[in-house]
């Protein structure tokens, strides 16, 4: 996938997600929370492997232990809790779907001015 697939992936879509999880955290469908948890445990997975093939390479893999350590793990705890799950959590979730946006935004505009 491309750098700018990525950012419009996560601008568009990604990021409003999250901010619908944390805004609705009290209303959520049943199913959300299932697709919150396979969600983690993917992007628990996905990262790990990321990060690996970045190590053995000398690259930087500051972006997947961010997925590795708190997104998913986040998204995991949600999903496996449900309700239960303290609303701080939530809020949490909303704050990344906030940084999705405007992290993945920043560099849509910056690439595209460059362009």
């Amino acid at each position: 996938m491309s750098h700018t697939a990525l950012h419009v992936a996560h601008v568009a879509a990604i990021g409003p997600a999250l901010i619908y999880v944390g805004a609705q955290h009290d209303s959520l469908p049943e199913g959300a929370y299932t697709a919150l948890l396979m969600t983690g445990v993917f992007i628990l997975f996905y990262h790990a492997y990321k990060a690996w093939l970045k190590l053995k390479n000398n690259q930087s893999a500051w972006v997947n232990w961010i997925h590795v350590f708190l997104v998913a793990p986040l998204l995991i705890l949600v999903g496996y809790y449900k309700n239960d799950a303290a609303r701080r959590y939530f809020e949490m979730i909303m704050l990344l779907g906030f940084a999705a946006v405007g992290y993945h935004g920043y560099y849509l505009i910056r690439d595209s001015m460059l362009a």
